[in-house]
This record gives structure tokens, C-alpha cells and sequence, in this order.
């Protein structure tokens, strides 16, 4: 069978599996969820855990309201991470959401993972849908930034060093990693991640690992890499939009709009060899690829508005070492001239099956080395040739322009 007829068998079954994760019981209103707003006493963090473990026994759903009536507020301020457990749905609701300084968590994480973490036991069927105006927003002043490779400091300097308070205290991690990002699923199957704006965000976006049979739709990201603290501007590092990792497969990612401070989308990881559970770390679920279930397909980019990366790839596909990527599906597209970089797909000739279509960037397509793909309208505004390519038999261009601004 063909690249081409695999990619439309899997396509079929993706949607077949979208449209019953989708499906809702016929309840009365005041019978589907539990909120917050019904406990009275504890911390903002603690009444939304306290509502998810009782939903989870009951309805299998909690709404986040815009306004908490305990504490008079229109700002959730939560100091830890939300955890989403089995068939779950979260509705955020024209809240807003914002990390307390003292926070160094993510905003969201399924329930399975986290820190110590070595076995993780899959879920299933958890979504996170914003209803209306729905924005998830970073510390003020943050505890910890960066990614893994990323050292703390109050007055950070060059590429290695990222702000936060924790810098040079006892006791506490003096890097960044994965408890940076902003929402993360790990091994999850079916899922829906929607409606929600992310901004200043301490690491990475929104990060997927080992996980399938999902949709992400309607993000925006806002970040500028760098936090105002008592007057001054204060470098924050990464910043990246998502992450697609290690087993990732099955995952449509739609109406995608906004700017990243690292690549915008990152489809890959590198073996870096630390276990689940482990701190320094860019993935809670672990950096060791396990062969051939770790290898990420059928990952779908489409409608994507006016998108960039502030200082590095707009779509950044890198499948190193032994990791292997097969149907990326990128169509639809307008990467914005304020990019730093466009699409680039790394160490190509692990990729079988790139398909772009109805592509406008002011950026070279890069993708040497590659076998399996297809290239097809494409307009092209910079300087130079379009893309970096060499057509054969199995890699198709095809109305492939050079536009004049």
C-alpha cells in the first residue's frame, strides 16, 4: 500500500474515533458539573482539586466559572497544578486563570504524572474546553523559567540563563524543565485540548507525550520572553508553543494562531536518557525512546492564522537518533513575516510521509534529505528559492510560487 492510501485509511479511522469521543449523555443542566464556587473554604487551588476529585465520582465534570463568590475575584489564582484524571472534562468558562509567585507547577497536567512519578498509568478521554474568553497567564514574579537546559537566575544573561526566584536558594532546583510548561498530557488517550489563550507561560505551551486520538483546536499563544518585574525586564528563555513527543499519534491540531518565544510547534524529541518522574527534564513522562511505540504519526496541522516563532521555527520537525515520524499533514497555513524561521524538517530522511499544501511564508520550505513527501501550492515571499527539496519519483512539487511583496 502506498504512503498516499495509508495516509487515507488513517484519516478515516481519526475521524471515526473523533466523533465518539465527542459524543454527550442527554442531561439536565444542573446535573453535569460541579464548581468550585460550592466550597468554601480552602485555597483557590484547593476548592478546583476538591470539585474534580467529587466530579470524578459523580458527573465527570467541573466548570470554572469567570467569577470565584468566595473570594470576591475575578483572577483564580492557583499554586499548583490542576490534575485531570479519567474520563474528565474541564470547562473553563470566561475565567481567567494566572499563576501565584508562589507557584512552580504547571497550570494543567493529567493526574497520572508528575514529579516522582516512574510508572505512569494511561488515561483516557480528558478534554479542557474554554468557553468564551478563556486566558491562562504566568506568575508575576516566577519561582522558575526555561527549560531543562536552562539555568535560574535573578538576572539572567545570554542563552543559558532564565529568571526566577529560586535562583540560589538551598534546596531548591537551580534549572528549569517540564514543571515550567504550561499544560501538559502524558499518555493520554482521546482527548480535546480547546479555546484557550496561553500568555507569558514560564516553558513550554501546551506539550503532548505518549499520547493519541486527539484535538487540539482554537489556541492562542502570546509570550515576548521576558517578564517586567518591579520596573525591570527580566529574560525568560523557551517559551516554545507545543510540543508533539515521544508516542504521539493520531492528533489533529486546528485554528492555531499567535506568537512563541522558541519554535512555535516542535514534532520530536532527543533521547537525553532520564527516566519518568525526573525534574531536569523537558517531558514528565521521560526522555528514553522505548523503540518503536515511541515513534510519533499521523499528526495533522491545519488552519493555522498568521503564527511565529520570535527567535526560532515557526514548524520545526526533528526526528533524531533512532526516532522515527511518519505522516505529518501540514496545510492551510500563513506563517507571518515577523517568524524568525518557516518550516523546517530536521534529519529528513527519518521522516516517511510530509504532506504541505496551501502554504504562504516568508520563509524557505527546509527539508533536505527527505523521500516520502509532497509539496504542493506553496506561495513563497522571500528571497532566494522556496524550498530546500530535492524532487524524485516519491517527493512531489508541484505549483510552487515565488510572490513578489
Amino acid at each position: 500500500m502506498s504512503i498516499f492510501k495509508k495516509a487515507l485509511f488513517t484519516i478515516c479511522l481519526l475521524f471515526c474515533s473523533f466523533h465518539v469521543l465527542s459524543a454527550k449523555p442527554n442531561l439536565k443542566a444542573e446535573d453535569t458539573y460541579i464548581s468550585p464556587n460550592n466550597y468554601k473554604s480552602g485555597t483557590q487551588s484547593e476548592r478546583i482539586q476538591k470539585a474534580i476529585n467529587d466530579a470524578k465520582k459523580t458527573t465527570g465534570k467541573v466548570v470554572i466559572p469567570r467569577y470565584d463568590a468566595v473570594t470576591k475575584t475575578s483572577v483564580w489564582l492557583i499554586d499548583q497544578a490542576i490534575l485531570l484524571p479519567n474520563d474528565f472534562e474541564l470547562e473553563l468558562n470566561n475565567c481567567k486563570i494566572k499563576l501565584s509567585d508562589r507557584c512552580r507547577d504547571n497550570f494543567i497536567r493529567s493526574a497520572n504524572a508528575g514529579l516522582g512519578i516512574k510508572d505512569i498509568a494511561p488515561l483516557k478521554n480528558i478534554k479542557v474546553i474554554g468557553v468564551g474568553n478563556v486566558l491562562l497567564e504566568g506568575a508575576n514574579n516566577p519561582r522558575s523559567t526555561g527549560d531543562h537546559n536552562k539555568t535560574l537566575s535573578l538576572n539572567p544573561d545570554g542563552f543559558g540563563q532564565s529568571y526566577g526566584t529560586d535562583a540560589g536558594k538551598p534546596n531548591e532546583n537551580q534549572k528549569g524543565g517540564w514543571r515550567n510548561h504550561a499544560i501538559i498530557f502524558a499518555y493520554v488517550d482521546g482527548f480535546q485540548i480547546s479555546g484557550i489563550t496561553l500568555k507569558d507561560y514560564h516553558g513550554h505551551g501546551l506539550v503532548m507525550e505518549r499520547s493519541t486520538n486527539g484535538v487540539v483546536k482554537d489556541i492562542t499563544f502570546d509570550v515576548r520572553q521576558a517578564v517586567n518585574v518591579a520596573g525591570t525586564e527580566k529574560q525568560i528563555l523557551n517559551q516554545d508553543g507545543m510540543g508533539v513527543r515521544f508516542g504521539c499519534k493520531n492528533i489533529i491540531i486546528s485554528n492555531i494562531k499567535g506568537k512563541s518565544g522558541d519554535d512555535f510547534i516542535n514534532i520530536g524529541l532527543t533521547d537525553t536518557g532520564v527516566e519518568a518522574g525526573k525534574e531536569n527534564v523537558n517531558v514528565v513522562s521521560g526522555s528514553i525512546y522505548a523503540g518503536e511505540k515511541d515513534n510519533i504519526s499521523n499528526i495533522y496541522l491545519q488552519n493555522w492564522q498568521d503564527f511565529y516563532s520570535i527567535s526560532h521555527r515557526a514548524i520545526r520537525i526533528m526526528p533524531v537518533g533512532k526516532l522515527r515520524i511518519s505522516n505529518v499533514f501540514i496545510e492551510n497555513m500563513i506563517i507571518s513575516p515577523l517568524s524568525k524561521k518557516g518550516l523546517e524538517a530536521e534529519y529528513a530522511e527519518n521522516i516517511k510521509g510530509l504532506f504541505v499544501r496551501n502554504l504562504v511564508s516568508n520563509f524557505q520550505v527546509k527539508a533536505k534529505g527527505i523521500t516520502e513527501a509532497s509539496f504542493r501550492d506553496i506561495f513563497y515571499t522571500g528571497e532566494g528559492a522556496a524550498i530546500d527539496i530535492q524532487q524524485s519519483d516519491n517527493v512531489v512539487v508541484d505549483n510552487v510560487r515565488n510572490i513578489k511583496k
